[in-house]
């Protein structure tokens, strides 16, 4: 019984569907009434912009130009329409327009058979203008060049230095200059390059509302070797009294140039500016100009040096002391007199006065102070031999007496 009642359920669905079915064929075909609909964001084109700037007048970025449209028309016809076979058009030549808002017509150009668009006197569009202006603004190259070891790449040159920036005012004012951005690597020789160029303004945010006459610029960038020197620091006057110089260093020692290959080969090292001595009372830290060689151009640093000067203070020397005298009478000695002979000294002893500091005056001894003869060339009689006195180093002998002594030599 329930499997009866189940089948009796489908049937009667079934039914339901087909005379549905047949039921919409016959409005759609038969009776097909008269239907509204409404078509969504259908583009409007905008004809004859060029005769803006007759008018001195540019048309604001970021406006999109789209309408709703209400159509009506039999029902069969109105569920077929798409937006794309509608064509709207406004034609700028046809009307007066200002700086500001402007409130445009527009046009239906084209549209689906036997289909009315309700109201198509009201259709427009809001168009907002501003004053068309142009100006000339700066170019400046911003191209990253990596050369090889030994060279340089010198200030690019720009050709044309300057581009007309056209377009709305509020976007063409904001414009500070133009940028012709590249790269280049592992460089040796001059490079010229084609660059597109970007407005930007102070800030160094992309302004791309503006027209850029022309769109490109012309770069050479010319490159040149480059060299490594000292820096020499000079001087002049001399330090005080109580001072020494201990150090005098400069920051950098080093600088980087670059010039012609003639007035590299003849640069080894590069003058500072003289510092004068005189002034300075202490350690000290100063600028010094570099002398630069005409046809020389420095790399990565300006034109000066830091200079440290180190000194120290000189410890004050105390008075010498004067010197002293002494006597000493000392016992004259014989040298060199042969086996067979002997010697007979009309006196033995000597008086010998010396001079020198105190301090070696008083630890002076007996055996420092040495009184001879030289008797190995002495012959049997009497005779007067030259006594020799010698002391230590740093006491002076100032007199001596006798200088001679008499001898009486016989055999033994």
């Amino acid at each position: 019984m329930d499997n009866k009642k189940k089948k009796q359920d489908i049937l009667i669905k079934i039914a339901c569907v087909i005379f549905s079915f047949g039921l919409w064929l016959y409005v759609s075909n038969v009776e097909n009434p008269t239907i509204s609909k409404k078509i969504s964001n259908i583009p409007v084109e905008v004809i004859n912009a060029d005769v803006l700037s007759q008018y001195k007048l540019a048309m604001l970025p970021a406006q999109d130009f789209k309408i709703n449209l209400s159509i009506e028309g039999a029902a069969n016809d109105v569920y077929r329409v798409k937006a794309d076979q509608f064509k709207l058009v406004v034609d700028l030549s046809s009307y007066a327009l200002k700086k500001g808002e402007n409130n445009i017509p527009v046009k239906v150009e084209q549209s689906p058979n036997n289909i009315y668009i309700i109201r198509t006197e009201t259709l427009s569009i809001k168009m907002n203008l501003d004053e068309l202006v142009e100006k000339s603004v700066p170019i400046k190259a911003d191209v990253t060049t990596k050369t090889k070891s030994g060279y340089y790449a010198s200030n690019p040159v720009i050709s044309p230095s300057n581009a007309m920036v056209s377009g709305p005012a509020q976007y063409v004012n904001n414009v500070n200059e133009l940028i012709a951005k590249g790269e280049e690597k592992n460089v040796d020789k001059d490079i010229e390059l084609t660059l597109p160029l970007t407005a930007v303004n102070e800030a160094g945010r992309k302004v791309s509302e503006v027209s850029i006459n022309p769109s490109t610029v012309n770069v050479v960038i010319p490159i040149r070797k480059s060299k490594v020197i000292d820096v020499n620091v000079k001087t002049k006057g001399a330090l005080g009294d109580k001072l020494t110089l201990k150090s005098l260093e400069s920051t950098p020692s080093k600088v980087e140039v670059t010039g012609n290959d003639s007035e590299l080969k003849n640069i080894s090292s590069m003058d500072t500016e003289p510092i004068d001595l005189s002034s300075i009372t202490g350690n000290k830290e100063l600028v010094a100009k570099l002398r630069i060689p005409n046809g020389i151009r420095i790399l990565n640093g300006g034109d000066s040096v830091n200079i440290k000067v180190v000194v120290e203070t000189v410890a004050k020397e105390e008075p010498p002391k004067e010197n002293i005298k002494k006597e000493l009478v000392i016992p004259i000695a014989m040298k060199g007199l042969k086996n067979e002979l002997k010697a007979t000294l009309d006196s033995d002893k000597i008086t010998v006065n010396v001079e020198g500091r105190e301090e070696d005056i008083k630890n002076l001894k007996d055996n420092e102070v040495v009184a001879e003869i030289d008797l190995s060339n002495a012959v049997e009689g009497e005779q007067e031999i030259t006594v020799k006195v010698t002391v230590k180093e740093g006491i002076k002998i100032i007199s001596s007496k006798p200088e001679k002594i008499k001898v009486t030599i016989s055999k033994k």
